[in-house]
């Protein structure tokens, strides 16, 4: 070896150290967060299993289910499972593989210039490899399976939290679904009442059969309402069926008509606490970190690789001598990259787009996490302000439907006007 090739042999560390410290294009940080939400609260975060402060068993119940049969619950930790083998191979790198080979032959030669010759031939062997870790390769997979292991965990998190928010979701509709079709046959009953006046009136001449023909029409439209309303209790009751994973669900276990008590809007605290908080965040933050690793396992290819071997063989013609005739063998092999048509190269190249990407798809996450909660806490402004207009509303009416029984027990007003204030 000659003294350049020596002194560039002991450089090459030095030389990898400065490749790895180059940063990949693009930031880590996401800049530009607002500070606070534009509604604030500093109450304290409930826990994980948020749909326990509800307090409904039938709600606990279907959740509890759920965990255990949905069907994308069970990919998302089928998807952990694998990743979490996958980094444990990944680590299995940093430990010398061991390998034992045994064989047995007989040979049958015959000639005729020659007695025939019958032999055995046995054979026993160990061998062993270790690559030595020059530039951090292994180290560096192991990190990025590592990375994406964690990576699947926030996912199955992820993955917990939506179906649970669906569950919910469509277990408060069919809720609500119920208590119109109960206001509905409510008012359909009083429809019929009035109708029933209407046609006692009729043959005195204190109604007429325009009369009787608009209350006919208010009945059937009321009829109508409840036909797409019986449907939608049906598809939900389907979809909770399909989240619960199964093909249809016993009736027994839906049979709540009365909306839970909501517990107080919990706090958000801060954009910036969606970062560890967020389970889809930090699984693109993950993924981000793990494509950084990626980066350092390309350029380490770049470079030398040095795998040393070593083995011992028995061999023998004899099977009770198979132990006196052996052969060891020790060896280091160092291989160095020539020429390769730029693949190593153009790989780091692709590892860099790819840290881009993720960059890109951190950032959206990040941002898209943010205006989703901002859209959650002005819809429940909204909601506020809707619950509000309505007990105001229903307040109105409990003073109509008094004043309009007043007049009536006084003689000042017929029955059909009390009907109409309840039905108003």
């Amino acid at each position: 070896m000659t003294k350049k090739s020596l002194l560039l042999f002991f450089l090459l560390p030095f030389i990898y150290s400065c490749l790895a410290k180059q940063s990949a294009d693009g930031k880590l940080d996401i800049d530009h967060l607002p500070p606070q939400f534009s509604v604030a609260e500093g109450i304290p975060a409930r826990s994980t299993e948020w749909w326990r402060d509800l307090g409904s068993v039938e709600l606990n119940t279907l959740m509890a289910n759920a965990l255990n049969d949905n069907f994308s619950v069970r990919e998302a930790y089928a998807r952990l499972t694998q990743a979490h083998y996958t980094a444990l191979k990944a680590g299995a790198a940093e430990w010398p593989t061991l390998s034992a080979n045994a064989g047995v032959g007989h040979t049958d030669s015959r000639s005729t210039t020659t007695p025939d010759l019958n032999t055995d031939n046995w054979l026993l062997g160990f061998s062993a490899s270790y690559e030595v870790d020059l530039w951090g390769r292994v180290q560096a997979e192991k990190a990025r399976e590592s990375l994406l292991a964690n990576a699947s965990a926030a996912d199955a998190k992820a993955a917990l939290l939506s179906v649970s928010g669906q569950i919910a979701e469509n277990w408060i509709a069919l809720i609500s679904t119920r208590r119109q079709q109960h206001l509905f046959e409510q008012q359909l009953t009083l429809q019929q009442e009035l109708l029933h006046l209407i046609l006692l009136r009729f043959p005195l001449a204190k109604a007429t059969a325009l009369d009787i023909y608009q209350q006919q029409q208010f009945i059937e439209k009321i009829k109508a309402s409840l036909i797409p309303l019986t449907s939608k209790e049906k598809t939900l009751k389907r979809q909770l069926a399909f989240l619960l994973g199964k093909a249809s669900i016993d009736n027994t276990q839906l049979q709540a008509d009365a909306f839970p008590a909501l517990p107080q809007l919990p706090g958000v605290g801060l954009p910036s606490d969606l970062l560890i908080q967020r389970p889809d965040v930090l699984a693109a933050g993950l993924r981000l970190a793990a494509s950084q690793q990626d980066i350092s396992v390309a350029k380490a290819d770049l470079l030398p690789s040095l795998k040393l071997t070593a083995s011992n063989t028995y061999s023998s013609n004899v099977l009770s001598s198979l132990f006196d005739n052996w052969l060891r063998n020790l060896a280091a092999n160092m291989v160095v990259p020539l020429l390769d048509g730029n693949r190593r190269q153009n790989e780091v190249e692709r590892t860099k787009a790819l840290v881009e990407e993720r960059l890109a798809i951190y950032g959206r996450t990040v941002f898209s996490a943010i205006r989703e909660v901002e859209d959650a806490l002005g819809d429940e402004q909204q909601q506020n302000d809707s619950i509000t207009s309505l007990k105001l509303q229903q307040e109105l009416s409990n003073v109509t439907i008094r004043e309009a029984r007043r007049r009536y027990m006084n003689g000042n007003s017929d029955f059909t006007n009390v009907l109409r204030s309840e039905l108003n």
